[in-house]
């Protein structure tokens, strides 16, 4: 978007128990003149429980297992990963506990959260949906690769639980965070496990722009396995931040959520105003048209298009916000090939804004 470009814009028109210390602790400590040493912070002691692949899976069904917590991954395990779990059962190795929190609704029904156990509960789901023991064959004909008495064997294998009860969400993310020490989780899989009062206020807004009254159906960009998340809390970075134009790193936006401090009232307003004009723009049949041409957002696109309508939603039209969305994607596709979050392709993008903020300006 060069400068005369501009002029193209359409006019405007519970409290826990310490884990108490024996007698004799107390009495040696007294002694050496020592703080006693105490544990804060216990949880209630989880029960060990079973339950057969076939319950597992009605529970499912019943949507009375919740596989999608917002800190959980997706779906990552290819099916040849799905069908060696389901050989591994069916001989009797071993299969880690799946680790549930257990919630009860006012008419007495129990919700499992699964907090960890997510890829082997979706493969007992579709191996009993007849989709992991049917294969193709050379003729492109369905046969079935295991005898109903394998099935039936299959259905009533127990399935070792470990489930929490009166736990709330933070604690969850902590035993999620725990259990997946050593996994290859992306670093924006790990922001969304973080707790505390930043990464709150950014769940809150991710979940108002996924779903059916969100950017679904809507606007297509890459959200896949946590990236949601990254790009709304990098927006929240930089609104904070601003006018430093640095997209943060992953490390950096991880030390940003770690903040103890509270999040401003003005700055969850200007986050919480900044999605509803970006929804507005997203799902208008006319406004939309600019972000979804010439192709799907990227998520440095998505990102700087929230920094966008963050600077000039009180100062610009919709119709001209669009326009400025429409001009910022297709200057920088006009110069780049590969559309991702670098150096080059942020400072190209925030030239590009710092423009607009000549002949509209903003309030710093």
């Amino acid at each position: 978007m060069s400068l005369s470009d501009v002029s193209d814009l359409t006019d405007l028109s519970s409290d826990e128990d310490d884990f108490p210390p024996s007698k004799t602790s107390r009495t040696t400590a007294s002694k050496k003149g020592t703080k006693e040493y105490k544990i804060s912070g216990v949880l209630r002691a989880p029960r060990t429980t079973s339950y057969t692949a076939k319950s597992l899976y009605d529970q499912i069904i019943d949507n009375a297992i919740d596989l999608d917590p917002e800190y959980q991954r997706d779906v990552v395990w290819p099916e040849l990963k799905q069908s060696g779990l389901i050989d591994s059962m069916l001989r009797n190795y071993y299969m880690p506990p799946i680790i549930f929190a257990v919630s009860t609704a006012d008419d007495g029904s129990e919700l499992r959260t699964c907090i960890d156990g997510k890829q082997r509960l979706t493969s007992i789901q579709r191996f009993t949906n007849e989709r992991l023991w049917y294969k193709s064959s050379a003729t492109n004909t369905r046969r079935k690769l295991l005898p109903k008495q394998l099935i039936h064997q299959f259905s009533n294998k127990q399935i070792v639980c470990v489930e929490y009860s009166d736990i709330n969400p933070d604690q969850e993310r902590e035993i999620f965070q725990r259990v997946q020490l050593g996994v290859a989780l992306t670093p924006a899989e790990r922001m969304q496990a973080i707790v505390g009062p930043w990464p709150t206020i950014i769940r809150e807004i991710q979940s108002q722009v996924l779903g059916e009254d969100g950017f679904q159906g809507y606007l297509d960009w890459g959200h896949a396995r946590g990236r949601d998340f990254q790009c709304v809390a990098s927006i929240g970075y930089l609104i904070e931040n601003h006018p430093k134009p640095t997209v943060p790193s992953a490390p950096t936006l991880e030390k940003w959520l770690l903040k103890g401090d509270p999040v401003s009232p003005k700055l969850r307003e200007d986050l919480l105003d900044t999605f509803r004009v970006f929804l507005v723009l997203a799902r208008d049949q006319k406004y939309s048209r600019s972000l979804n041409k010439p192709t799907r957002v990227s998520p440095i696109e998505f990102v700087m298009i929230g920094v966008l309508i963050y600077l000039f939603r009180d100062r610009l039209s919709l119709t001209q916000l669009s326009s400025a969305i429409e001009k910022m994607r297709k200057d920088v596709r006009d110069d780049h090939t590969d559309i991702r979050a670098n150096s080059r392709i942020t400072k190209h993008m925030f030239f590009k804004i710092k423009v607009l903020r000549i002949y509209f300006p903003t309030e710093d």
